[in-house]
């Protein structure tokens, strides 16, 4: 989100936040690994805060107060400010920020910051009383102007974007107001998802050994097999943590006791959580069981923290259905940055196999049946996962942060267990192939009542090709893609033909759903089948009926993709998922130009391979 919404310069990684002493902690939302400068672009005051309300910090003192800026000059009447609420008062019609426990006046001080370019601003402020920290949390805050230029003369850069700050999700880490753009104070982190880059020097007693549970994720669990519940832990304690001890009991019972060593130390953050799977043993009885669990001790040592205790709930099942994500991808012949989208489904088919089901739509070419796509799309190229917002078909929500970083969402997003299954088969309904006949099998695995859930169902259809059609390309002759997985993409010419186009969305039908496919009350463990149709006698884009394929996915009641499958059109009859135990006996190369390569260079091919029952399988490979 945070790059989407940036208005100037990335600055990098700093090194900002110093520990202090053995009784001092610096508390800080701020990521000192990705600082970004923003700002309105005015002169204008700025209000900038952020707000301490962990109740573990209840007594503790702030000692010092520091915000970094990335405006050193042109800026004044600057303060730091502690507050029990954001408060405005109106001045001469205007409002103005009015702290109730702390405001110290302070001048902007240049510094340099180690591993960053250029010179930063700082405001600084030691309390000479230090300010005990209550139960209800504190805001901390400071306060600029930018001051207005001279006439004839217009703001700097700096001006422009005077503020640092950072990449987090914490909601108490960025509340803003300005006197012209943003006129009330208001939470601003969901709209930058990021944090104010202010830090705070906490005085107290601080023990060595503190682990919080701060959430343990509802869980199933495959019957009669240990499993794992993930759990979010906070470490509060000045040592690092290489071990927990924990105790559990299902639904009251016997407490079991258990030991995990990380895998990488957890160090002290009092703003951060950290993930870690915790083993439990296996139940051998279907049903629903409550877990309480607590953290008993850090490095073999007691845990102190109050908050080391917490309850989730497991559910057992026959089996834990195989979670499929959908990724849909929308895409254009005519978009010269939709070759990094046609790259990722390749790579992602590539990488996930039938694990992942992969749908392109495209717009305004030879390929294109619909423009009513089934979720809002503003540009090309987009995607979306289990339809739940649209993001980079190559980059996900991480926009360059990663190379190919949609692949690890997508493999989050698989390893998300869901409480359904779902199967589907598709065979012809007549000899001449006009007709499909597609059968779906759901079964969930709880109680569930009135649900709006729904079967929905795409054609798809891989091998696309035509000699007419061209692919703009705007990576040709780039030298910015070294050592990615774009880097490919830079070698093709800025108008690729003959390119081989799988995973083409070629009839909607169903698309959004089909009303009663899943019963409004689901009992579990119970199998609902449904039935559907295709009529493809008219379709003109479908070419390779051998190469048909018929996604079916469970339609949540807010639109969003639980579950989902696949299967190629086939004489077949029953209901299951593609299925063929033939093997490879030899293979031969072809760049994309239709050229045969004895010993591939890293590149894109198209790949032929002649396979042990006979038939012949063409896919695209990338080789690195």
């Amino acid at each position: 989100m945070l790059k989407q919404l940036l208005t100037a310069c990335a600055v990098g990684s700093m090194a900002l936040s110093a520990m202090a002493d053995e009784s001092q902690v610096v508390f800080t939302y701020a990521n000192d690994e990705a600082v970004y400068c923003w700002g309105k672009s005015k002169a204008e005051i700025y209000d900038v805060a952020m707000r301490i309300n962990d109740p573990v910090l209840a007594g503790k003192k702030i000692v010092s107060i520091r915000a970094v800026l990335n405006a050193s000059e042109g800026i004044d009447a600057s303060s730091v400010w502690l507050s029990k609420e954001l408060n405005l008062e109106k001045i001469d019609s205007k409002k103005y920020n009015m702290p109730d426990v702390y405001a110290d006046s302070v001048a902007v001080e240049k510094i340099q910051i180690e591993g960053s370019e250029g010179e930063y601003g700082q405001l600084s402020s030691t309390l000479e009383t230090p300010y005990e920290i209550t139960s209800d949390g504190i805001y901390v805050g400071y306060t600029i102007k930018v001051t207005a230029p001279e006439p004839g003369q217009t703001l700097t850069t700096e001006q422009k974007n005077p503020l640092l700050i950072s990449p987090s999700s914490n909601p108490e880490s960025l509340y803003l107001h300005t006197s012209r753009s943003i006129l009330k104070w208001t939470p601003y982190n969901n709209t930058l998802g990021a944090a104010a880059m202010i830090y705070v020097t906490l005085e107290g007693e601080f023990p060595e050994y503190s682990v919080g549970v701060k959430n343990l994720s509802e869980t199933y669990a495959d019957l009669d097999k240990e499993f794992y519940v993930k759990a979010e832990l906070s470490n509060i304690g000045t040592s690092d943590v290489t071990s927990i001890d924990y105790t559990y009991t299902l639904n009251g019972g016997e407490v079991k006791d258990a030991h995990l060593d990380l895998a990488d130390a957890l160090t002290t953050d009092f703003t951060s959580t950290y993930t870690v799977m915790l083993p439990i043993e296996a139940i051998d009885e279907l049903g629903q069981y409550e877990i309480n669990l607590t953290v008993t001790k850090v490095n073999g040592n007691d845990n102190v923290n109050a908050a080391a205790t917490a309850t989730t709930t497991v559910i057992t099942l026959p089996y834990v259905p195989t979670h499929r994500p959908l990724v849909e991808e929308f895409t254009g012949t005519w978009c010269g940055w939709c070759t990094r989208g046609y790259l990722a489904m390749e790579l992602l088919a590539e990488e996930f196999g039938d694990d992942v089901v992969l749908a392109a739509y495209h717009d305004g070419d030879a390929m294109a049946v619909t423009n009513n796509y089934p979720v809002y799309v503003e540009g090309l190229p987009s995607s979306t996962i289990n339809r739940n917002g649209i993001v980079d078909p190559y980059y996900g929500n991480g926009k360059g942060d990663v190379d190919f970083s949609i692949k690890y969402e997508v493999e989050e997003s698989m390893n998300t267990v869901v409480p359904a299954d779902i199967k589907v088969q598709a065979v012809w309904a007549n000899e001449e192939q006009t007709e499909i006949n597609v059968t779906t099998s759901t079964r969930f695995f709880e109680d569930k009542e009135n649900t709006g859930y729904k079967v929905g169902y795409l054609l798809i259809n891989n091998g696309l090709t035509d000699p007419s059609w061209s692919q703009s390309n705007y990576y040709a002759g780039s030298e910015d893609y070294a050592g990615t997985h774009l880097e490919v993409l830079t070698t093709w010419p800025s108008s690729v033909r003959d390119l081989i186009f799988n995973d083409v969305v070629v009839d909607v039908n169903g698309m959004k759903g089909v009303a009663n496919s899943i019963p409004e009350n689901i009992e579990f463990n119970v199998e609902n089948t449904t039935e559907f149709s295709y009529d493809i006698a008219s379709n003109k884009v479908i070419q390779d009926k051998t190469k048909l394929i018929v996604a079916a996915f469970i339609i949540n009641p807010n639109g969003t993709i639980l579950n989902a499958a696949k299967s190629a059109v086939s004489d077949n009859v029953g209901v299951g998922s593609i299925e063929n135990d033939a093997t490879e006996v030899s293979a031969e190369y072809f760049n994309l130009s239709g050229m045969r390569v004895a010993a591939p260079a890293a590149g894109m091919y198209i790949k032929v391979a002649k396979m042990s029952d006979g038939t012949t399988r063409t896919s695209k490979v990338v080789v690195r």
